[in-house]
């Protein structure tokens, strides 16, 4: 069971290799290809803060309050 446990650590700190969107993607998706950019994400992390707190105001529809799904 050790052995086990330690080979599973070790896999999960292996640095995983960047992996091209291009490829992956349907060709459906190949306009969005732009939000896949990895080196854009990473600038993302350095926005986030633990007091960072977003928030989406919801439009009334014919005057009623919208549905959360």
């Amino acid at each position: 069971m050790f052995s086990i446990s330690i080979a599973n650590i070790e896999k999960a700190l292996i640095v995983q290799k960047e992996t091209n969107p291009y490829i992956k993607l349907l060709e459906y998706y190949s306009k969005f290809l732009s939000i896949f950019d990895y080196l854009e994400a990473k600038k993302l992390l350095l926005l986030y803060s633990p007091r960072t707190n977003y928030t989406i105001k919801l439009e009334k529809v014919n005057r009623k309050e919208p549905t959360v799904p």
